[in-house]
């Protein structure tokens, strides 16, 4: 080999190797790219999951439930009252036996 033809070897390999630089680059620029909209995407999937459940709770079975444990409160009210209409009802009955 004359050093003329040596010099043009490694001038190619040289090409090659920078050709080869640039396009592991760019993959790894892909690969990045990849990886952080796959965490984006991933956090924002754990807020749905995580954070749906608690914005319905909030706006739609919270209120009901007050709803509810008022009514409850207030039928425990009621219960406390029947001895009231217990006693009317024993002192209408004999007034009706008559």
């Amino acid at each position: 080999m004359t050093p003329d033809n040596n010099h043009e070897e490694i001038r190619k390999l040289l090409v090659e190797n920078q050709r080869l630089l640039v396009e592991n680059n760019q993959l790894l620029h892909k690969m990045r790219r990849a990886a952080l909209l796959g965490s984006l995407f991933k956090i924002i999937w754990l807020i749905i999951v995580f954070g749906l459940p608690v914005y319905l709770y909030m706006n739609y079975i919270a209120p009901n439930m007050d709803t509810i444990k008022e009514n409850y409160s207030a039928l425990g009210d009621i219960s406390k009252d029947t001895g009231y209409f217990k006693q009317l009802y024993e002192n209408l009955r004999p007034s009706e036996q008559n």
